[in-house]
């Protein structure tokens, strides 16, 4: 196809850039002030929130490569700029992964055989991922239909990249549901049944976002129009999952009986100590707390969200209960 039909359909990928870049301002903006409480949160930031922080600048860093390279009509290596525009997405797109692969070991209480399997199928997205970067191509058009850099990248790459994607959610999540499962008496806790349906969600999310992109580039219209959903995708994942680690960051057992329940607890002669993480699922079930002789008992419940798989080390609380 000619360099003049490939600008002339471009123009609805340009199109939809922009949008996609306006959703992603919005949502960068308005989650600033979580952001912020990680960056001053006292103690010091542990790894999963780096990760998570990661994903969010990168994601700003995107809005700003395609930007420059969407609206230049001269002065710039378009081949150059779209290595890094299209970087940027598919390393954010691996933080997203990272996220859900730090939680889908945590469910498993970092077994070796999780570990390997999980990150092996990361390691393998990655591959696909820069396999289809090393393929894209740019060019700059000066036409009177659009100025700026034009792109193109080989249909059965796309396909890849699409098809290991939709693989690879499909095995993070039967083996987050699993994982889940396993923990039979935990199920009566609200966590247990957040974290499964935030499975489910994040896997619905990522459907609507890898299969209508499959089907059209199945479809070939053009090599244009096959790049149309590619930058979307990676918008809906990202949001999905950064939103998923924000709601487990802020959770906290509100209800009294089930704070209780959630954590292991320690029988003494006058009260009832344990310390434990939202995160950890017990399997055992709780002591009754033996009576005291002023007819109360005091429960120290010390719970900090500080766990491997979903840390806001802002979340640090001690909660005195008295029965």
């Amino acid at each position: 196809m000619s360099e003049a039909v490939l600008s002339k359909d471009f123009i609805t990928v340009v199109k939809m850039l922009h949008f996609i870049d306006g959703i992603k301002v919005w949502y960068f903006v308005s989650n600033l002030d979580f952001d912020w409480k990680i960056l001053t949160s006292r103690p010091a930031m542990k790894w999963p929130s780096l990760v998570y922080l990661a994903s969010r600048f990168i994601s700003i860093a995107c809005v700003v490569s395609f930007l420059v390279g969407l609206n230049v009509t001269s002065g710039i290596n378009c081949q150059a700029w779209i290595s890094t525009a299209f970087a940027l997405p598919l390393i954010e797109l691996e933080l997203c992964m990272v996220l859900i692969v730090i939680r889908v070991i945590a469910i498993w209480k970092c077994s070796i055989t999780s570990i390997s399997l999980t990150i092996t199928a990361l390691s393998v997205h990655s591959g696909v991922a820069l396999y289809l970067l090393i393929g894209i191509r740019s060019f700059l058009d000066r036409g009177p239909n659009y100025k700026g850099c034009v792109v193109s990248a080989p249909r059965p790459r796309l396909i890849m990249m699409s098809v290991a994607s939709i693989v690879v959610y499909a095995f993070l999540l039967v083996a987050m549901l699993v994982g889940l499962l396993r923990y039979r008496r935990a199920r009566s806790f609200r966590l247990w049944h957040m974290l499964q349906r935030q499975g489910w969600i994040w896997f619905a999310l990522a459907v609507v976002a890898e299969l209508p992109t499959l089907i059209l580039v199945l479809w070939n219209i053009n090599p244009s129009i096959n790049l149309l959903l590619q930058v979307p995708r990676v918008v809906i994942a990202s949001i999905g999952t950064t939103t998923m680690f924000r709601v487990l960051s802020r959770f906290k057992p509100n209800d009294r009986g089930e704070l209780v329940n959630i954590v292991r607890l320690r029988a003494d002669s006058n009260y009832v100590s344990s310390e434990g993480t939202p995160a950890s699922l017990p399997l055992s079930p709780p002591l009754s707390p033996p009576p005291s002789a002023g007819g109360q008992v005091k429960i120290s419940v010390h719970t900090t969200s500080t766990s491997t798989a979903f840390s806001d080390p802002e979340i640090a609380q001690k909660q005195e209960l008295e029965l």
